[in-house]
């Protein structure tokens, strides 16, 4: 029995469309449509993932025969629940919104503890200056465990994110209008609260002018850690929200391909070299084309040169407006002469005016190739 066999019995078997196992697998419909026609074979990690979604061994499912096996009860609970899905909304069959949820809180969370961590620098600054000077290098310490566990969490969501995106470059918008009103109430609201949190320290801050230098930096402490609460709220939020947009996650994964050392490969490389390298599957796994051919390979390969000189651009102006930054944090923190406890408006500043250099190279330069 061949493979193609066992696919379509396993796939009717479960109730399942070609859309639905190309969603679980992160592949397109031509992909499965093609492998049901024997006009070409999944990889390995879509052969396993294969057997996991259907409980069969990989040796059943490419050399045997299933199609006279009778499903286990575990097999027709989950067609039961596949064919309610397939006559329903589409459904979220990858886990895009739990992993979306854990990404957003794992962001917002490392954020927090970064700022949290020089909040503390500055309380225990102003404390040591006044009471024990030779201790104000303790200061450093939860300094850099702040940066540590921040960094913790946002690489590691980073990672998963990059992971699932390989394993899921093309997800079905499955988000109903409630479910976008309710994101669209939870932003208004923790907007509002980061920005109210934020407002407060600045004018805590700002009461305090004309008393101790004690004070004001025990005060530039406490909005430190009012921005970070503040900031906590309007990431966490604006990744809530940003979650529901589909279209651009497919889109990022161009841009995950551009990034990376393949896509300098692709560029570099013309319809008939890529051909020598991945078959057609993988070519229209990889660039997210439906068909392999010259126009829609060299269509996807400019699209990806424009993205890599967008991204190399953008790259570039918020290092170097960082740099400047940092230099100039570092200064009216540690000079004398220029020390302020305002310090942290350097790292602020750079970081909208690397925002600003995002969008203007978003705005200005273009994806699409001429046609």
């Amino acid at each position: 029995m061949s493979f193609r066999d066992n696919l379509q019995h396993l796939r009717a078997t479960h109730a399942m469309t070609q859309e639905q196992l190309a969603l679980m697998l992160g592949v397109s419909r031509q992909s499965v449509t093609k492998w049901e026609a024997e006009k070409s074979y999944p990889e390995m990690d879509k052969l396993l993932k294969l057997c996991q979604i259907f409980d069969v061994t990989l040796d059943d499912l490419v050399q045997g025969d299933l199609t006279t096996s009778a499903p286990t009860p575990a097999v027709q609970a989950r067609a039961a629940i596949l064919r309610e899905a397939a006559g329903g909304p589409p459904q979220d069959v990858c886990g895009y919104d739990e992993h979306m949820r854990t990404f957003a809180w794992k962001i917002a969370w490392g954020v927090f503890a970064i700022l949290a961590g020089v909040a503390l620098l500055m309380a225990w600054g102003g404390w040591a200056e006044a009471s024990a000077p030779s201790l104000e290098a303790v200061g450093l310490i939860p300094l850099f465990a702040g940066i540590a566990i921040g960094l913790a969490f946002i690489l590691t969501g980073a990672f998963q994110h990059t992971e699932f995106q390989r394993s899921h470059p093309f997800i079905q918008d499955f988000y109903t209008v409630e479910d976008r009103q309710r994101a669209q109430r939870l932003f208004a609201w923790l907007l509002v609260a980061g920005i109210v949190l934020i407002f407060t320290g600045i004018v805590a801050l700002a009461l305090t002018e004309g008393d101790s230098e004690f004070v004001q930096e025990e005060m530039a402490a406490l909005m430190m850690g009012l921005v970070a609460a503040g900031v906590w709220c309007i990431v966490y939020g604006s990744m809530m929200l940003g979650r529901l947009n589909i279209a651009n996650y497919n889109d990022a994964r161009e841009q995950t391909i551009a990034e990376s050392d393949e896509g300098k490969l692709i560029v570099n490389s013309d319809a008939a070299a890529l051909r020598a390298m991945y078959t057609d599957e993988q070519i229209c796994s990889l660039l997210g084309v439906p068909e392999a051919t010259d126009d829609e390979i060299d269509r996807a390969r400019a699209r990806i040169e424009r993205k890599r000189r967008k991204d190399q651009l953008a790259s570039g102006l918020c290092a170097i407006i960082m740099i400047i930054a940092t230099i100039a944090g570092l200064v009216m923190l540690f000079v004398p002469e220029y020390r302020t406890p305002y310090f942290w408006l350097a790292w602020a500043i750079g970081g909208l005016l690397c925002a600003v250099a995002a969008i203007a190279v978003g705005s200005f330069v273009k994806d699409q190739p001429s046609q």
